[in-house]
């Protein structure tokens, strides 16, 4: 049994909530493939090329839900070699989703009631954007700058739930408008990106806050 502090439960169940839909539909997805049950309505943009897509959803859901632990602190100092090795599996994942999704984004003939130049140009930018920040994260722990390394990867990790945010920001203009299409979408999309950096960069920075305290307490003790 893994002892938490009550604020590290609060922050792993959201985050495998915020998980749940998107990987329940990659999951399915993947038997639809498989078995050709017909769950989902025929996509010629799958059907043509299907490898991105299980790529994408293969390496996306163990990023989303294994990644949920690597940020727990208790975690991390209670078991370092499974947070050194689960790191090693998400650091392959996370580029791999990331790559496909920029490949899919740029490759696939999307309608314009599903993505326009503006969701094209976001999605290009947080594909590069996730990429550089997995890597800078591996170039920071190389050099063991472990608070560096953490925060490049919350960036990563942000932007890799996307997906999740999207649905809890497009679920209430579904239920109130109804399904949103053309730009409107586009803008739906974008802000779930924006709000996770904004989160992210928001934990970041109370990490460096709780740290700094910690250390002027420490110095402090040490003072004769």
């Amino acid at each position: 049994m893994i002892n938490l502090k009550k604020s590290e439960w609060l922050i792993l169940i959201g985050l495998l909530l915020l998980s749940f839909v998107p990987c329940i539909g990659g999951i399915s997805r993947l038997v639809d493939l498989a078995s050709g049950a017909g769950l989902f309505p025929e996509n010629p943009r799958i059907q043509s090329a299907p490898i991105p897509v299980i790529l994408h959803i293969l390496t996306a859901v163990p990023y989303c839900i294994l990644g949920a632990f690597q940020f727990l602190p208790s975690v991390i100092k209670m078991y370092p070699k499974w947070h050194r090795l689960a790191g090693r599996l998400l650091f392959g994942a996370g580029l791999i989703s990331a790559l496909s999704g920029l490949w899919m984004t740029h490759y696939y003939s999307f309608p314009e009631e599903l993505q326009g130049n503006l969701l094209y140009c976001v999605r290009i930018i947080v594909g590069f954007a996730m990429t550089a920040y997995i890597l800078l994260g591996l170039a920071a722990v190389f050099k063991k700058r472990i608070v560096q390394h953490r925060a490049w990867m919350i960036r990563a990790y942000a932007l890799g739930q996307g997906a999740g945010t999207q649905v809890l920001i497009t679920i209430p203009w579904l239920l109130t408008v109804g399904e949103p299409t053309g730009l409107i979408r586009d803008i739906l999309m974008t802000v779930a990106w924006v709000l996770n950096i904004i989160v992210a960069e928001r934990a970041i920075n109370n990490r460096s806050k709780g740290i700094h305290r910690n250390s002027l307490k420490s110095r402090s003790v040490r003072l004769p």
